[in-house]
């Protein structure tokens, strides 16, 4: 059933020519990408785009609320993600318009990826080669066989 409601999804983005959208496997759902940046994900038969504090009032306006789980005895809220109301799937201007308020707050949130400094470059040049002529002492047959000898005590 989830996979026929992520084609369905897929399908209303091609009507709304939003896109191209590509789906992966995330979380047990899909993670939903327009040109490498993740803006929707769907889970447990649910779309849900990314907010931030710019687009969430217009999600609590249509009385949407962020994706919840529970963990123990506790429930809990992730609110990057707010659940997209059925109506704009239906509507291909809207969703082209929802698509790409997702996509800007998915841009302004993303997190900057992280660059190798030069100290760390430097660090691998200097590295001193492991020795590889001498190997780890062990314990020799006689060694052994002594051990075994020695009377208890």
């Amino acid at each position: 059933m989830a996979d026929d409601f992520a084609s369905y999804v897929l399908d209303c983005f091609t009507v709304a020519r939003v896109g191209p959208v590509t789906r992966e496997r995330l979380f047990g759902g899909s993670g939903l990408r327009i040109d490498g940046e993740l803006f929707g994900v769907i889970l447990r038969g649910t779309l849900y785009f990314v907010v931030d504090d710019q687009t969430r009032p217009r999600f609590v306006e249509a009385g949407m609320g962020p994706f919840t789980y529970s963990r123990k005895s506790a429930q809990r809220k992730i609110e990057r993600w707010y659940e997209v109301p059925e109506d704009v799937l239906l509507d291909p201007g809207d969703l082209r318009d929802w698509v790409n308020q997702a996509l800007a707050a998915a841009r302004r949130t993303a997190k900057p990826a992280k660059k190798k400094s030069a100290n760390t470059a430097a660090v691998v040049k200097t590295a001193k080669p492991r020795n590889t002529k001498t190997a780890p002492k062990t314990a020799s047959r006689k060694t052994v066989a002594k051990k075994k000898a020695r009377p208890a005590r």
